[in-house]
């Protein structure tokens, strides 16, 4: 059909993971990111489904940002064949040289587990994509920076900040008379350290996201709860242990402990940063300044991440070492949810211990190390070893890069004056779509539509 938009949802409908979404206009083919099903098996098998698009065919792929869920099948398409673009901003860009090795390096891990348990419905002869694969990727990457149009044949684009992570972006996209705003993950509204988000202009149809659009955010002191850990390993001299996921939630939590230093709410004490892709994604951070909230950067942050008294660690040897330290200070390792990475030795190592405080950065998924602790568990195991659980364990659920329902209705009925056709609520649980339905008011003459897993739109 010359002259409509074809757009059909690829992932993510009724799922907060997996973003995947078809644009065809005349004889342009466009992906609006490709990422990864996360989450529990029957979700992550998802990934091993054959492409529904022949990875050739496609002339680019427009990315919002980085995180896995919207980049992680970007290795997979080069291998099945993708020869276009991967158009994405500078900041992105580089993040995902951290993130997509080590997804990489993942599934490999993840090929071996497979195989040995035997507990998948469907053979493999080889991990999804491996370390290599992921490094292709970065062939065809074309950083476009924030509100400068693009270009792919029939079709234009441009990015808008979102306030979620570094890079992050929403994107509008034209084609012949038509415009789509994709929102890409929005950020919350009164963001701490990320630039706040922009909302693109008005456009014929809107697709956004609908993560927690059941859910609002609780209004904590999270000052107080963080004065009162320092306070506990200080007059102990121990280790305030925070998991945190390494792009995003590990910058946010440097700059409240540098915030809280700056103010004298708590003393000087050095910071370890025991992740290799944490301490990347840091120094990534410390180039993009124009990215954070000028507050922020006037404050001094970027010179804190720069002194001494923040340790990026990579070495194995260098994190070994920390087993002997014995404190005040403070440690912050990945991942966040502690189902992995170096999180899992200083647990192991200091959990048992009752001078040590363990302060959650966010949520705790069911099913996760962190959860089953947060829950109350006496012990756990770690690398096969039952640890008893003494430390003092407290949380923070108010860190998060995703506005709440009140966040993205606000970011909805931002368009009232001038509304789209249709809104497209995409990238969240059912219950979470269904709830933004219900209390979006664009005016009768927006259509809102729910779309299903491959359904496909005629614009």
């Amino acid at each position: 059909m010359k002259d409509r938009i074809r757009l059909q949802f690829l992932g993510a409908a009724g799922y907060v993971t997996g973003s995947r979404s078809l644009i065809e206009y005349n004889n342009t083919r466009v992906y609006v990111d490709c990422g990864m099903y996360q989450g529990p098996r029957y979700i992550e098998e998802k990934n091993y489904h054959p492409l529904e698009t022949a990875p050739e065919t496609l002339d680019a792929v427009i990315l919002t940002h980085a995180h896995i869920d919207h980049s992680g099948l970007l290795p997979l398409l080069v291998k099945k064949g993708f020869q276009g673009k991967i158009y994405c901003t500078p900041a992105t860009a580089e993040l995902l040289q951290v993130l997509l090795p080590d997804a990489g390096r993942i599934q490999e891990e993840e090929f071996k587990f497979l195989s040995k348990k035997k507990i998948r419905d469907f053979e493999l002869d080889g991990p999804l994509f491996n370390e290599d694969d992921a490094k292709k990727v970065f062939e065809f990457i074309v950083p476009i920076d924030f509100k400068t149009a693009g270009k792919i044949k029939d079709i234009e684009f441009t990015f808008y900040w979102a306030g979620h992570i570094l890079g992050a972006a929403g994107v509008q996209v034209k084609a012949g008379e038509k415009t789509i705003n994709f929102s890409g993950d929005i950020g919350p509204i009164n963001s701490i350290l990320h630039r706040e988000r922009e909302i693109p202009p008005p456009a014929d149809f809107l697709v956004m996201e609908s993560t927690y659009g059941k859910r609002k955010h609780e209004n904590e002191n999270i000052d107080k709860k963080f004065q009162k850990a320092v306070k506990s390993v200080i007059q102990r001299k121990s280790m305030l242990i925070i998991p945190a996921f390494a792009v995003g939630r590990t910058q946010l939590v440097l700059y409240v402990i540098y915030r809280l230093m700056r103010s004298g709410k708590i003393p000087e004490l050095p910071v370890f940063i025991d992740s290799p892709m944490a301490a990347k994604a840091t120094r990534i951070y410390m180039q993009y300044p124009e990215e954070l909230q000028k507050n922020v950067v006037d404050e001094g942050f970027l010179e804190f991440l720069h002194s001494r008294q923040i340790k990026l660690i990579e070495a194995v040897e260098e994190s070994k070492q920390l087993n002997y330290y014995n404190g005040p200070g403070i440690l912050i390792s990945a991942s966040g949810m502690c189902h992995g990475g170096r999180i899992m030795h200083h647990l192991f190592n200091r959990m048992w211990d009752r001078r040590n405080f363990l302060l959650f950065a966010g949520y705790q998924a069911e099913g996760t190390l962190g959860r089953q602790i947060l829950e109350g568990a006496s012990r756990v195991k770690i690398f096969r070893r039952e640890i008893p659980v003494r430390c003092s364990i407290d949380t923070i659920n108010s860190f998060s890069a995703h506005a709440d329902k009140v966040g993205l209705v606000k970011y909805a009925e931002t368009y009232k004056a001038s509304p789209p056709k249709i809104l497209f609520i995409n990238h969240g649980e059912d219950d979470s779509r269904d709830e933004l339905k219900k209390q979006i008011r664009l005016g009768k003459d927006t259509r809102i539509e729910l779309p299903k897993s491959e359904e496909v739109y005629y614009l």
